[in-house]
């Protein structure tokens, strides 16, 4: 075997896994209302339980930058993402509670 052979099929695979990393970018944490009327707990992955007034649904979110849409039964919801808060329509402010 020469030597290099194995490099560029190394630096390929590399590239491969440091490129699909970049696109992972995970939501992970609960984020609540002043009064905790209403909570998001994201899960990771996609996936995010809404409750709201004692009631919680399952839901599915994904990220575009600094948007973070929540799509459950009720439609799609799009809410903003600041630091440590969540931003969503008619003044909602989620501030984060957990890690």
């Amino acid at each position: 075997m020469k030597p290099g052979t194995l490099v560029t099929p190394l630096l390929t695979l590399l590239t491969v896994l440091v490129l699909s990393a970049c696109g992972r970018d995970e939501l992970v944490g609960t984020y609540e209302d002043e009064l905790g009327m209403t909570r998001y707990e994201f899960l990771g992955q996609g996936q995010v339980h809404v409750s709201v007034l004692g009631t919680t649904v399952v839901a599915e979110y994904r990220l575009e930058a600094d948007r973070v849409l929540v799509t459950g039964p009720q439609g799609t919801l799009v809410l903003t993402r600041g630091e440590q808060r969540l931003h969503g329509p008619m003044g909602l402010v989620l501030e984060r509670t957990t890690p």
